[in-house]
């Protein structure tokens, strides 16, 4: 049973997906939660405004909280690459 918890557990981590909207393009990408590195701020804040700055293959983005579509609902993010 212990074996089945750790199999699980470990499917469910690497499933984990980081997934906002490109700030250009608009549509939505999907990044492995592994891969980003949270430098400032948390992913798992809701509203308006930057909610965090993330690194993702070496390139540093500024997390931007939006609306999923839904009225009132500010549960989406997207994010804008930070140029040196």
């Amino acid at each position: 049973m212990q074996d089945v918890k750790k199999l699980t557990s470990k499917i469910k981590k690497e499933m984990e997906v980081f997934t906002p909207k490109s700030s250009i393009r608009g549509e939505r990408l999907s990044f492995p939660l592994k891969e980003v590195k949270v430098l400032e701020g948390s992913l798992d804040t809701r509203g308006r405004g930057q909610k965090a700055i993330v690194e993702i293959k070496g390139k540093k983005y500024k997390v931007i909280g939006c609306s999923c579509g839904l009225p009132n609902c500010m549960c989406d993010a997207y994010i804008v690459e930070i140029k040196k």
